[in-house]
């Protein structure tokens, strides 16, 4: 398989892409994808759409979520891949996280409206939306209602850490995360890991306790990745004894340095999660 062509990370309208699930499909085909898996934010409601879709296009499609978690007070992205979404497990943790998606929805809009925003105007936008709101949502809505610029505004007044609407949310423990992944028979990998403000001690121990609680890679190749950071984590990777996986972190196709399957290839020292024996049978024949 060559690079390019394979792309484990992208978003669609499930949770805060652009393209619907079908359009994300074609979309990355168009751009040389053969194989995809649509890892939506604490979702897998564009999972039956997406995979139907590319189906018809001759892909390989594999099922997966991006999970929101915590370790240690901070949030991570941990992405499952090759999962049942109907598993109850993965189900149930679905759930809870609508729960906590919507709390902090709510509470966003109150301290919009505090700082002089149109906050429940904008939170009634976002509903419109979708049913699974994220900060994007709130930004987009801000930008075209107005209140802001652009969506870098949005999170530079308001949104961001520190600003007048950033609400601390309440994430599921890594582990729990990892747990739900492997009992809806995926494989789970830490996405963008040199992404969060860690030290570089902090960063292994993330990935190392990531490993114990039965995590397989982390992400070595990602969309917007420099040469020197795919370095980085390929380097990350061989230290923990994690595989590696690819993926753009695709949303929307206005940006174009995450566009799908414009990745480097992954370094031939690490071991790609697709190679592994749990990894959904269809992509290791095709790889």
């Amino acid at each position: 398989m060559k690079a390019g062509t394979i792309d484990l990370h992208l978003h669609s309208t499930a949770s805060d892409g652009r393209l619907d699930p079908a359009a994300l499909a074609a979309h990355a085909r168009a751009c040389g994808v053969q194989v995809m898996a649509l890892t939506d934010h604490d979702t897998t409601a564009g999972l039956a759409a997406a995979a139907a879709a590319a189906e018809a296009l001759g892909m390989t499609f594999i099922p997966g979520v991006e999970i929101s978690a915590d370790w240690r007070g901070r949030s991570v992205h941990v992405l499952g891949l090759g999962i049942d979404p109907g598993g109850g497990t993965l189900t149930r943790g679905m759930q809870q996280l609508a729960r906590e998606r919507e709390r902090r929805a709510t509470e966003i809009a109150r301290r919009l409206d505090a700082a002089g925003a149109p906050g429940t105007a904008v939170l009634e936008r976002v509903r419109g939306l979708t049913g699974n709101p994220t900060r994007t949502h709130f930004a987009r809505a801000l930008s075209e209602m107005g209140a802001v610029f652009s969506l870098a505004e949005a999170f530079d007044r308001y949104l961001g850490r520190g600003r007048p609407a950033a609400v601390r949310s309440q994430w599921p423990a890594m582990a729990d995360a990892v747990s739900w992944i492997r009992a809806a028979g995926g494989i789970a990998v830490l996405a963008h890991p040199l992404r969060y403000l860690l030290s570089g001690g902090a960063r292994r121990e993330l990935c190392r306790e990531f490993q114990q609680a039965g995590g397989l890679g982390i992400e070595v190749v990602c969309g917007g990745g420099s040469a020197t950071q795919q370095e980085q984590a390929a380097s990350l990777a061989l230290r923990t004894g994690l595989a590696g996986s690819v993926g753009s972190d695709f949303h929307d196709p206005a940006i174009p340095w995450n566009r799908p399957g414009r990745l480097a290839k992954l370094p031939a020292a690490v071991p790609a999660v697709w190679t592994d024996p749990t990894f959904p049978l269809a992509l290791r024949e095709t790889a």
